[in-house]
C-alpha cells in the first residue's frame, strides 16, 4: 500500500495517481487525430492492477508514451506545445 496520503493511511486508505495515454473508448473513438500507444481498457486495468500490486503512488501507461510526456514537461511551453501538435497532427 502507497505511504502517500498521510492523513487517512491509519485507516487503511491509499491514494493513486493514474495517468493512462490513450485507452480505447467511446470518447477517444470520437476523435479525429492520431492516437500513438491506443491500448483497450483491459490493458489499462492491467497496468493499474500491476501497479498497485508494486505499491506505487504514480501510475502511468503504457509507458512508451506517458514517458515522453513526462519528457515534454520540462521543455518551454512554447517547445512543449509545439512538439504536442507536431506529434499529434495527422
Amino acid at each position: 500500500m502507497c505511504r502517500c496520503d498521510l492523513d487517512r493511511h491509519g485507516q487503511g486508505v491509499a491514494v493513486s495517481l493514474i495517468n493512462p495515454g490513450s485507452v480505447v473508448a467511446s470518447l477517444t473513438a470520437q476523435n479525429d487525430f492520431k492516437m500513438p500507444a491506443l491500448i483497450s481498457p483491459a490493458q489499462a486495468a492491467q497496468a493499474i492492477l500491476k501497479g498497485w500490486a508494486r505499491g506505487q503512488f504514480e501510475i502511468h501507461f503504457p509507458r512508451r508514451f506517458t514517458f515522453w510526456m513526462k519528457v515534454l514537461r520540462y521543455l518551454p511551453y512554447s517547445a512543449h506545445f509545439a512538439l504536442t501538435r507536431r506529434l499529434t497532427s495527422s
